[in-house]
């Protein structure tokens, strides 16, 4: 990624924020920033730390600035974010969760799920198209449902959703059902060595003292193996899939396929 030229941040600048907690694993204001220098447009991102226990509080703050442009939520706020929303796009709404929303002049919020998006742009332009693949998919989140819901589109032939939290996965499932009737989806543990790919959607990861989301033991070589965490790039799991000789994907990856949908949403044409 190149980086961006020093921004010139003027009383006309747009104003987008990306919102999480934690947040010092975000790299995608780096690589907006830099794409909006590039395009030579006036507009810059920045990112806003805010717990899910002062939610409310720091939402309803936004819809103060005048000059806010858009938002990108991240974790914890994907779903809450759908309720905050005055439009939600069909793809959000079908994931229960939005990853972007573009403040319209009139001061509404539109919001879109681009992650699942992002993931499988980032697996072809990897060079791996998951038409026609097993998938196994851990987490049923935010991210994860979307990711479930971009697979569907791309032609996946059946998905497997683990969650610890089964009523998300139960919810992500039944929305493949009513969506994608035609596509095989059960759920249950997770069963890495039935898939062609792994695509791990949890957190489980971020920190070098987490434990794996899943057994290596049970990978097996040539397999896919991806991750949608940024920091760090190389996650312990996919450390353990390359060392079982398994292709891997990073989240980064994800980030750069997302990042074009995006800047359209934005209108950074």
């Amino acid at each position: 990624m190149t980086t961006a030229a020093l921004l010139t941040v003027t009383g006309e600048t747009r104003l987008y924020v990306v919102i999480g907690d934690p947040i010092a694993q975000v790299r995608s204001t780096q690589l907006y920033n830099s794409l909006a220098a590039e395009g030579g447009h006036d507009a810059v991102f920045v990112p806003l730390q805010f717990s899910a226990e002062t939610f409310e509080t720091a939402v309803s703050a936004l819809r103060i600035f005048k000059n806010l442009a858009g938002i990108i939520p991240t974790i914890p706020h994907k779903a809450r974010m759908l309720d905050m929303v005055d439009e939600a796009r069909p793809r959000a709404q079908m994931v229960g969760a939005v990853n972007s929303i573009r403040v319209e002049p009139d001061g509404r919020w539109i919001g879109e799920a681009f992650d699942g998006v992002g993931y499988v742009e980032g697996l072809k332009a990897s060079g791996h198209d998951p038409r026609g693949k097993s998938v196994q998919l851990l987490g049923a989140g935010g991210a994860g449902a979307s990711m479930a819901f971009a697979l569907a589109e791309a032609g996946v032939s059946h998905l497997r959703i683990f969650d610890i939290d089964g009523d998300k996965a139960g919810k992500v499932a039944a929305g493949l059902a009513e969506h994608f009737p035609g596509l095989g989806v059960d759920l249950g543990p997770a069963e890495p060595q039935r898939v062609d790919i792994v695509a791990n959607a949890t957190p489980v990861g971020m920190q070098r003292e987490d434990p794996l989301p899943i057994d290596p033991g049970l990978l097996v070589a040539g397999q896919l193996v991806t991750d949608m965490i940024m920091k760090p790039p190389v996650t312990p799991l996919l450390e353990a899939a390359a060392a079982k000789g398994c292709p891997t994907v990073r989240g980064y990856e994800a980030l750069q396929g997302q990042a074009s949908a995006n800047m359209a949403f934005f209108g950074f044409n």
